[in-house]
């Protein structure tokens, strides 16, 4: 793997993944010419990334909505004879 490979997959991780809104702020007052040459660079490739987590966020959102739980307790009475 390449210097720019390692950066560009280190880069989209970071930025569509971990990077919370303060820490992308903190990036663009700092770093801003960085920030907008990766941006510019891999643009596409983090919106994949967007949009599917958001695709599996409405996936697994939806299913917890649908679904409910309930508690079920079987009972039997045995009786001698």
């Amino acid at each position: 793997m390449t210097q720019k490979e390692i950066e560009k997959q280190n880069f989209i991780l970071w930025y569509s993944l971990y990077a919370t809104e303060k820490e992308i702020e903190i990036a663009r007052t700092r770093n801003r010419e960085i920030l907008d040459r990766l941006l510019k660079e891999y643009a596409q490739e983090v919106d994949k990334v967007n949009r599917t987590r958001h695709l599996y966020e409405r996936i697994v959102q939806s299913k917890g909505k649908k679904t409910q739980g309930f508690d079920a307790t079987l009972k039997i009475n045995c009786f001698s004879r």
